[in-house]
Formats: structure tokens, C-alpha cells, sequence
């Protein structure tokens, strides 16, 4: 009975098509929101939406690495892509409106698949007019696989995106051999220093310097930056003597239900503590 008990209490993952169709159907797909932080104002800035699936046996959510595999293989994840978008358009207009003149945008990663779906551009248009959200309020976060696969198009979507008024951001910045070049080539607003570089941030490690001289590369370029995976004191004060304007992670908070990050907002409305690490 017991052992019994412990397997009910383990959410399953979806092991085939039929099976994430069917939770889809249900609408068993939710989206938790990670804030992004100013490190100049303490602000939050921004939030990341992040797609998670509820087993329904249990009501438990999946991570991404449990169903998103699926879905890119099966075709799905452009259903999710937009499935994402829809549930945070309309939260974000209404952070917005609580945070008032501050700014705060929404990011929704996009895959492949999303980009060259047919019909997205009118799709996103459609889905922020609804919503009352301003398209300057959405970034649409890309990694430089979808990079790759709108070169192919001549990067007539993203330029379509853009001149919508969107952002568009290159995530995972610094893992492709080519994002150097992308930056030159594609509408890129902002870029997102990998979680690996950030890690090693406060250490003589390699990555840890990669990391400070993407910063400074954003700098010069005149682009946005976030560092990603911020999860230590030592890492936020590096990336605060690099003068990095933004970053996410555990540091400052996990991610969150819709309501739990509106309760966020509310209790950090002027600014979130940046925690600093203690002098040696």
C-alpha cells in the first residue's frame, strides 16, 4: 500500500503524442513567471514565462525537460509556444497596470517550430491587441537554433516581429559558434549570458571571464543584457562591478505561479534587496 502510495505521488510524464494532446485538450499546461531584476534600481523589470504541465493524477507540475523534448519532436511545441503566450499577454498587461510607470515586459521563448508556424506574426499581433498589451512589452526569446532556421527565410519573420514592435532576445548567448555574427545580422535587441558562464562568475574560471566580457560586449554594443541562473552572492556582486544592467535566478526568486509573482510585484513594488556578499 505504501509503495503503492509513493508511485501515485510521482507525477508522469507524457510518453507519447496522443498522451501531451490530451493534456493540452485538458488544459493541463501552465506557465510559471521568473522575475527579472534590474542591478541598477532593484526593480523588477521583466518576468520570463516559463511552460510547465500538471499530471493529473497527482496535480503535480512537470519541469520543461519532462514534456518539451515530446513536443519538439511531435510538432507540438508550436501549439505551447502559443499556448504560452496566451495565458501571459493578459497577466502582463494587468502587471503593468499594478506597477504603474514602472517598466515591466513579458519573455516567451520561441522555438522552431513557433517561428516558421504559419500565421505567427498575425498570431502575436492578434494575442497583445487583446490582451491591451503593448507589443514593446513582449520579448520574444530565441536561441540561435531558431536563429538559424529564419536565416534560411532570410530573417523575414523576426524582421516582421520587430516591426511589430517587439523585442527579440538571443538566449543562451555564447554556446553557438556563430551568435557573434547573428547579433550583426538579425534584429537583436538584448542577449542572455548562459547560465554556465554565470556560474563561474566570482571564480578564476574561464567561464567566469567569458561572462564579464559578454557583458561588456553588450555594453558596447548598445543592447540589452540579463545574466541567467544568478544563484550566489559573490555571482551578483561580479555582475554588479561589470556594471551588467539585469539578471535572474534563484538569488532573488524561483519561478512562480501567476498569482504568487502579482503578490511579488505588489510586496517589491519600489524594489527588490539585492543581497551582497560579505567583505573578506
Amino acid at each position: 500500500m505504501t509503495e503503492q502510495l509513493r508511485a501515485d505521488s510521482v507525477p508522469k510524464a507524457p510518453s507519447t503524442a496522443g498522451d501531451l494532446d490530451a493534456a493540452l485538450d485538458a488544459g493541463l499546461l501552465t506557465v510559471a513567471y521568473q522575475p527579472i531584476v534590474s542591478l541598477r534600481t532593484g526593480q523588477v523589470v521583466a518576468a520570463e514565462a516559463l511552460a510547465r504541465l500538471q499530471d493529473p493524477r497527482t496535480g503535480l507540475l512537470l519541469p520543461p525537460d519532462a514534456f518539451i523534448p515530446l513536443a519538439e519532436a511531435t510538432g507540438r511545441i508550436a501549439r505551447i509556444d502559443r499556448m504560452v503566450l496566451a495565458q501571459a499577454a493578459p497577466l502582463a498587461a494587468g502587471w503593468r497596470r499594478r506597477l504603474g510607470s514602472a517598466p515591466f515586459s513579458i519573455g516567451i521563448n520561441l522555438s522552431v517550430a513557433g517561428l516558421t508556424a504559419p500565421g505567427l506574426v498575425d498570431y502575436i499581433r492578434d494575442t497583445c491587441s487583446a490582451a491591451n498589451l503593448p507589443p514593446h512589452a513582449l520579448t520574444l526569446e530565441i536561441t540561435e537554433t531558431v536563429l538559424s532556421a529564419d536565416d534560411g527565410e532570410d530573417g523575414s519573420v523576426l524582421r516582421a516581429i520587430d516591426d511589430l514592435g517587439c523585442r527579440v532576445v538571443m538566449d543562451d548567448f555564447g554556446t553557438g559558434y556563430s551568435s557573434m555574427s547573428h547579433l550583426a545580422s538579425f534584429p537583436i535587441s538584448g542577449i542572455k549570458i548562459d547560465r554556465r558562464f554565470v556560474w563561474e562568475l566570482g571564480t578564476r574560471g574561464l567561464g567566469g571571464l567569458v561572462g564579464l566580457a559578454l557583458v561588456r560586449l553588450g555594453s558596447d554594443l548598445g543592447i540589452d543584457v540579463v545574466a541567467e541562473g544568478v544563484e550566489t552572492k559573490e555571482q551578483l556582486a561580479a555582475l554588479e562591478y561589470a556594471d551588467c544592467p539585469s539578471a535572474q535566478g534563484y538569488l532573488f526568486s524561483r519561478p512562480l505561479p501567476a498569482e504568487q509573482l502579482t503578490a511579488f510585484l505588489t510586496s517589491h513594488r519600489r524594489a527588490v534587496p539585492l543581497p551582497r556578499a560579505e567583505r573578506s
